[in-house]
């Protein structure tokens, strides 16, 4: 008896390191399959969790992980906090107006120091790729925090640049030319790359992602999120607030990616805004996309978001008979330079091809009435 038990035991033990090193097969197989880069950093999957605050938080980012996420981008350090911060070491702070600094963000993201300490702790205790943020509008001695940033060991650096309301004795010209120059100064620093965030309001964004690539930028990323206006009526004044992106703002993205290709650009470009699914991230990547951001959908479902993703970009591998990404990104159309009139087609055809139009968000009417259903006048 004890012989056969031994034997079953033995056939099982066996049985399950086979079983095991199947599954441990199967994972591998699983990562290759997903792989992919942006920037040249080497990322486990195309799914990137876009700048936010909860990407500093060290069980979130855990979560992430575990999730399948490719990459994390922190929140941005500001220009406000690293101006700061150099004129309290030159005790130039007492000569400050006292709108140029809000206390709040002496704290925010940790402040400058600590953003540098969360930089070399989540290398140290994560294998994920890290790319950090800065937002600015200026050039200034305060840039030279980007320096510490690569020293702390981030992969890479995001770069948004928001000037806010412009001056309108500037012309647009002279706006673009002064982003440029922000751009040269931060890439002159670094030796790791770096994405720029690009507005979503330029009127040719394919020029000004080759004008961006020939500054040295190893990627774009399409769009930079913007604040929420509105009017508070008591008191007659414009209100800025942040939101999530709308549940049907995808579309924006698309056309975005769409009006930036060209055949002459070969930076990387990660789509960014309203991305929800995977199949919304392999329309992104038709597009022209290596990668894709998420943000608001992290805030609505959790991690389960990015797995629930990772889950339908590999369904339809699996429904194109595609073995990897890889394979994948190489049957997508070329962006080949479109003539003036088929640039033209693209808008008028679809305005005269039908008179009936979709209704992305209907409303439905509200009507009041007694109990035997009258309607109310």
């Amino acid at each position: 008896m004890a012989t056969d038990i031994d034997s079953r035991t033995h056939v099982e033990g066996k049985h399950n390191v086979k079983a095991s090193l199947k599954t441990s097969f199967m994972g591998i197989e699983l990562a290759s399959r997903l792989k992919t880069s942006f920037m040249g950093i080497e990322l486990a999957s195309p799914v990137i969790a876009g700048s936010c605050p909860r990407n500093i938080v060290f069980e979130s980012i855990r979560q992430l992980e575990s999730a399948g996420i490719g990459a994390i981008v922190l929140p941005s350090i500001l220009q406000e906090q690293l101006v700061y911060q150099l004129q309290q070491k030159s005790k130039l702070n007492a000569g400050m107006e006292p709108n140029e600094y809000s206390l709040q963000l002496d704290n925010y993201n940790g402040g400058p120091v600590e953003y540098l300490k969360t930089i070399t702790t989540i290398k140290a205790d994560s294998s994920i790729p890290l790319i950090a943020s800065i937002h600015g509008a200026s050039i200034g001695p305060w840039l030279d925090f980007a320096r510490k940033i690569q020293d702390s060991g981030a992969d890479g650096l995001e770069l948004n640049w928001q000037i806010g309301r412009c001056d309108p004795n500037e012309s647009s010209d002279r706006i673009e030319a002064r982003m440029l120059e922000w751009v040269a100064c931060i890439r002159k620093k670094l030796t790791i790359p770096i994405a720029f965030k690009m507005n979503s309001r330029f009127t040719n964004p394919a020029s000004v992602a080759m004008r961006l690539q020939s500054e040295g930028v190893n990627g774009l990323v399409l769009f930079a999120h913007r604040p929420h206006w509105d009017v508070d009526l008591n008191k007659m004044h414009w209100t800025i607030g942040w939101e999530l992106s709308p549940v049907n703002s995808f579309a924006r993205t698309l056309q975005g990616l769409i009006e930036t290709n060209s055949s002459g650009l070969h930076t990387s470009v990660a789509a960014s805004g309203g991305i929800r699914t995977g199949v919304d991230m392999i329309k992104a990547m038709i597009c022209g996309a290596e990668v894709g951001m998420v943000v608001s959908e992290l805030y609505r479902q959790g991690p389960d978001a990015i797995q629930d993703i990772i889950a339908g970009i590999q369904r339809f591998l699996d429904q194109k008979n595609f073995d990897s990404i890889e394979e994948f990104m190489n049957s997508r159309p070329q962006f080949g330079d479109r003539s003036g009139y088929s640039m033209r087609s693209e808008i008028i055809d679809p305005m005269t091809s039908t008179l009936d139009y979709h209704d992305p968000t209907p409303v439905t009417r509200q009507i009041s009435g007694d109990s035997f259903g009258h309607p109310s006048h």
